[in-house]
């Protein structure tokens, strides 16, 4: 199961309690119109924006997606850290640049596309929630405004991308709505590096 951030029980209780001001959209996309159907989990994933059972998500504007009309997801790649420094000769023939040698990725942000538009934008931001699930960090020093992930695997996913750059997307957007790792398969890095092998 994805580790999602614990939203404090206090909270949750408040939602049992006064179900009505909470804010959540429990009866337009949750399972039941009754609070007291739904588990501890479930509540504190409505907070969160996750509603599993429709498979809709609560995305960066403050509005609802329906994750079955997702055809692409894509991250803004905009920095990395290093392992062993750039030299100029090294910047010059792009081999700072190979995976082996990322410690950490910064990205500015994460989007879905939708096939149907919805408010006339087929691209949604997701950065926020990211975030709000604890997945995203925020970066520090020259990074502020970036989030990080760390270079964990070191891999080039099917020779295309970062796979720790999928990760989110694999975990939290497939694995969470739809227990398939790869159902939203078709995923883009926008960026000015080129991330190689060797």
């Amino acid at each position: 199961m994805e580790k999602i951030k614990k939203i404090e029980k206090s909270r949750i209780n408040k939602v049992y309690k006064n179900p009505e001001s909470s804010g959540l959209a429990y009866k337009a996309w949750g399972k039941s119109e009754n609070i007291n159907d739904y588990s501890e989990r479930e509540i504190n994933e409505m907070i969160l924006g996750i509603y599993r059972t429709k498979k809709y998500l609560l995305v960066d504007g403050d509005y609802f997606v329906n994750l079955q009309d997702i055809i692409k997801t894509e991250c803004i790649l905009q920095d990395v850290s290093y392992l062993k420094k750039p030299t100029i000769e090294t910047f010059k023939d792009n081999s700072c640049n190979i995976i082996n040698n990322i410690r950490t990725f910064y990205v500015k942000d994460y989007y879905l596309i939708t096939k149907s538009p919805i408010g006339g934008n087929t691209k949604h931001k997701i950065t926020k929630y990211l975030y709000k699930v604890g997945f995203l960090k925020s970066g520090r020093g020259r990074f502020i405004g970036l989030f990080s992930i760390v270079n964990d695997y070191k891999t080039i996913e099917n020779g295309m991308f970062p796979k720790d750059l999928y990760h989110p997307i694999k975990r939290y957007i497939n694995g969470l709505f739809f227990n398939d790792d790869y159902k939203i398969s078709d995923f883009e890095v926008i960026s000015s590096l080129k991330i190689s092998v060797s």
